[in-house]
């Protein structure tokens, strides 16, 4: 049985659509995700609970829906997973509770990569240095298309809106979902 892609995807592919038509642009442009709901881009360390939607074309690296054995058959509440098959023994990350929380964290981060490093903190201050030393740089010269994309996304997809404090959100939802 395939399961249905669920609306918040349908959304961000049809503005996928506009963009490239409008703009010659696509959501990989802006947000650094290729949009593909298939398997076509599984790797062996990709959970087999867990439903492709996205990747990054750097190392294999992808997104997907997490199903916990099957038991979340709604895609639109299920946990999103950052897969990193390059990443030896860290290959998979619990990235956001859901679709619409992962483009709430891309909103308030600017930088879907900033996830891959949530191991390394050990505190607030320690991801706010990271991420000033590594991030505010590369994404400052992009503010002006980065604002244009997220005035897209809150337009076109309900419910997004900027997370205050990323940290606590990651932090209190790896302690909330295990996998």
């Amino acid at each position: 049985m395939r399961i249905p892609m669920p609306e918040t995807l349908e959304k961000l592919v049809l503005l996928d659509r506009e963009l490239s038509t409008t703009y010659g642009r696509t959501i990989d442009d802006y947000i650094g995700l290729y949009i593909n709901f298939d398997d076509e881009h599984r790797y062996s360390c990709t959970p087999d609970d867990s439903i492709l939607f996205g990747r990054t074309g750097v190392d294999g690296d992808h997104f997907a829906f997490y199903t916990s054995r099957g038991s979340i058959v709604d895609l639109e509440e299920a946990p999103i997973l950052f897969i990193q098959p390059m990443r030896f023994g860290y290959e998979v990350n619990l990235a956001a509770r859901n679709l619409k929380d992962l483009l709430s964290l891309f909103i308030s981060i600017k930088e879907l990569y900033v996830l891959e490093r949530f191991r390394f903190y050990k505190s607030k201050s320690d991801f706010i240095k990271d991420y000033n030393a590594y991030y505010v740089d590369q994404i400052y010269p992009r503010e002006n298309e980065l604002n244009f994309i997220v005035r897209l996304l809150q337009e076109r997809i309900k419910g997004i809106k900027e997370i205050e404090d990323v940290y606590e959100y990651i932090t209190e939802l790896r302690k909330q979902i295990i996998l």
